[in-house]
């Protein structure tokens, strides 16, 4: 397999098997949504892509990254994305690697029974991250207010202790912690199964580091990992489960929630313009919410190219 991708990026594009010295830096958090990426790099295909991923404990470790010029690529959810662009970052979205239908939750503890018990509890969300864009949500289908509610901003690893504490009444998390939450005593209240497709994440790269030929290196890369998990699951689900650090458990739970951004989801989102409608709808909200402070130009975030002819 690995000799099968090595011939195919070398004879796919047209700079061949001659890479920069550098290799390209992708920043990530530790998320099942991104496993091909990782599943890549277990296999040793992303050193042969040139590639290097940089782990991040959370998603603003990545944002910062990306602030300071330490990477060239990310994987953020969208929203995230157009926070980027929105600060004078030149991101393009190279392609959808997953769209969350249930595997972001907010738990709370069991004196909260209804959304509208919500209301002067301590909720626990990572700052500068989805979990502003997810709370918004929660919020308005609660029907209440972010002055109703007390956001307690800590990383999202820390939410277990701070709920088997009682230092919040709820956590916006995962369903990778599913197990361990429910051990405290807290239980899922709602999850972005209600929220239509809201929450979608994606690779980007900063469009000045990264030539058209990297970025379509990158997206070969990303198909032809989640095409060999595919087939090859049970070789596949034990390297993504040592290398993210969960259980066969943790993650079946969490993949019902997720669907991959395989070339068909691909074609459809960015082909289809799916994703240029999803950014419009996404950042008028955001400005609505006070989370972006002007417009982006959605036309920016987009990939030039897409499709097999890239």
């Amino acid at each position: 397999m690995r000799t099968l991708l090595l011939i195919v990026l070398c004879v796919s594009f047209l700079a061949g098997c001659e890479s920069p010295s550098e290799p390209l830096r992708i920043g990530s958090n530790r998320w099942l949504g991104y496993a091909p990426m990782y599943l890549a790099d277990e296999l040793g295909w992303a050193t042969l892509s040139n590639i290097r991923l940089v782990e991040y404990p959370t998603a603003n470790g990545v944002i910062r990254g990306l602030h300071n010029g330490l990477l060239d690529a990310a994987l953020l959810t969208l929203d995230e994305a157009i926070m980027l662009q929105s600060t004078g970052h030149d991101v393009e979205v190279v392609l959808v690697t997953n769209l969350s239908t249930g595997a972001d939750v907010l738990y709370a503890q069991p004196h909260i029974r209804s959304l509208a018990d919500l209301k002067g509890q301590r909720i626990a969300a990572e700052g500068g991250t989805l979990a502003a864009y997810f709370l918004a949500h929660i919020l308005d289908k609660a029907q209440l207010s972010i002055h109703d509610i007390k956001v307690v901003n800590i990383p999202v690893y820390m939410h277990l202790d701070a709920l088997s504490t009682g230092k919040v009444d709820a956590s916006i998390n995962t369903s990778a912690a599913h197990n361990p939450i429910l051990a405290t005593g807290a239980l899922p209240l709602l999850s972005s199964r209600e929220l239509n497709n809201e929450i979608i994440d994606v690779l980007v790269v900063n469009r000045q580091r990264t030539s058209p030929t990297l970025r379509a290196r990158i997206r070969a890369l990303w198909y032809s990992s989640l095409d060999a998990w595919l087939e090859h699951r049970d070789k596949g689900d034990t390297l993504i489960q040592k290398r993210l650090g969960i259980d066969a458990t943790t993650l079946i739970q969490t993949l019902n929630g997720i669907v991959m951004g395989d070339k068909a989801l691909n074609a459809v989102y960015l082909e289809q313009g799916v994703l240029a409608t999803r950014i419009q709808s996404m950042q008028s909200y955001m400005l609505e919410k006070g989370q972006l402070k002007h417009p982006v130009d959605a036309s920016l975030l987009l990939p030039a190219c897409t499709g097999d002819s890239c």
